[in-house]
């Protein structure tokens, strides 16, 4: 069994405890932080690729992840769920309010590269420029 198929065992053991949050990659808001509420619907993985599902249609795919912490709540900022590391997290969903076809697929991609985390998206509105820091935790939910 390969550490993304073990946490994805103890994400769905937990799934039930685990409140909707804000998400955050590599020190990334999605959105304002504390202004989204996110909620996981389900967990499961491929071999090292973690995929999360969320209630909108959202998918959080975290290849290679390490360090997991699932937390009593969200006390003082700390976070729900926290992955601490990581090769590569992408977080896909559908552009708000717009209909969930292919077109309105939108999606931030964070690889960990010998520089440091580079950042894409498809997003060209509204977004602000991403500099994610490699000291910071790949994945939260707050």
């Amino acid at each position: 069994m390969s550490e993304a198929e073990r946490l994805a065992e103890l994400i769905t053991r937990q799934l039930s405890a685990i409140e909707p949050g804000t998400l955050r990659f590599w020190g990334e808001w999605f959105g304002r932080p504390y202004d989204n509420a996110h909620r996981l619907v389900s967990c499961d993985a491929q071999a090292d690729l973690l995929h999360m599902h969320f209630n909108e249609g959202e998918v959080l795919s975290v290849w290679a992840p390490r360090d997991l912490h699932i937390g009593p709540g969200k006390l003082h900022g700390q976070p729900m769920l926290r992955i601490r590391d990581a090769e590569r997290v992408r977080w896909e969903w559908f552009s708000y309010g717009r209909p969930h076809v292919a077109a309105n697929r939108c999606f931030r991609d964070f690889v960990k590269t010998a520089d440091g985390i580079a950042a894409t998206t498809n997003v060209d509105e509204h977004v602000p420029k991403l500099t994610p820091a490699p000291v910071a935790a790949a994945v939260e939910m707050l």
